[in-house]
């Protein structure tokens, strides 16, 4: 069984380090089942393609698989109503690559 490392972003860690405690526990719960079946989450659409999302509760956990470096980076932890809209702007600001 290969085992996915997650890369957890120091400001993602304050996130659910300020979490209520039952949700934190939840929130890393769900973390280790993603670095046994990181493909457990469902598949974003449009803007977010490439990115997928798991549920904990009415919170979701942002994340890409690098299936190279056997890696789950995490891009965002938070409440659904407002975490897509929220990547959605990280992926904006984020500098184009140069081709």
């Amino acid at each position: 069984m290969v085992v996915f490392r997650p890369d957890i972003p120091p400001h993602i860690t304050e996130i659910i380090r300020h979490l209520p405690p039952d949700l934190k526990r939840s929130v890393k719960q769900a973390l280790r089942a993603l670095s046994l079946e990181p493909f457990s989450g469902e598949a974003l659409l449009r803007e977010l393609e490439g990115l997928r999302k798991y549920r904990v509760r009415r919170f979701r956990i942002i994340y890409a698989v690098d299936r190279k470096r056997k890696i789950i980076r995490i891009f965002a932890v938070g409440h659904r109503r407002t975490i897509y809209e929220e990547v959605a702007e990280q992926l904006r600001r984020r500098p184009s690559p140069r081709g």
